[in-house]
């Protein structure tokens, strides 16, 4: 006696054909395990991808994050001050060696009622390191202008985040008042030789 009833194991399919429970058990657990291995891969290189890949970075370009409080070409230093302290240049230029030299020009002009002076200090670069170095314009009496040319030599390859400045401000009775403060740079063009 043959049984002609369908087998439990089948079950049938949308085109007629029969699928078995073990087959139909299998595509689930493979699904169920495949889908969350596949997007915890796919976050992994992209992890990957971001730590140690890429970009389009061509090595012509220091990259600094803009922000609103970096400083760039044509911005003053120390708006807080009431005389004028304005980056008229800052230029990185490539170089064969394993430095690089950076330009850092400003133009202050004393529009105050008293003696001033301006200095640019170190630069911190990308990597927490400092370039020391001083560059000053010395005393300025009310009315004087005087720019400045800050030259450092700094490792090849670094960015430049941020230059340390002090004012020094000259009172009648010769007191000074000083205002020192790191200012972040926005990004600074490198140029080759």
């Amino acid at each position: 006696m043959t049984d002609d009833s369908p087998n439990e194991t089948d079950a049938p399919s949308d085109d007629g054909s029969r699928i078995s429970k073990r087959t139909l058990i299998r595509l689930l657990v493979g699904f169920g395990i495949g889908i969350p291995i596949l997007v915890e891969a796919l976050t992994f290189l992209g992890l990957l991808e971001q730590q140690f890949g890429g970009g389009d970075d061509d090595g012509t370009a220091t990259s600094t994050p803009d922000s609103d409080s970096a400083v760039g070409v044509g911005d003053d230093l120390l708006p807080e001050t009431d005389r004028s302290e304005t980056l008229a240049s800052a230029v990185l230029r490539e170089d064969d060696g394993d430095r690089w030299p950076l330009s850092l020009t400003v133009e202050v002009r004393n529009t105050g009622d008293t003696d001033y002076e301006f200095q640019l200090l170190g630069v911190h670069l990308d990597d927490d390191r400092t370039v020391g170095g001083r560059t000053s314009t010395d005393r300025l009496a009310p009315g004087d202008r005087r720019t400045i040319t800050a030259e450092r030599s700094i490792p090849a390859g670094a960015t430049p985040r941020a230059v340390d400045v002090v004012a020094l401000v000259y009172s009648d009775d010769d007191a000074v008042e000083t205002i020192e403060r790191r200012v972040e740079l926005a990004k600074i063009p490198v140029r080759g030789n």
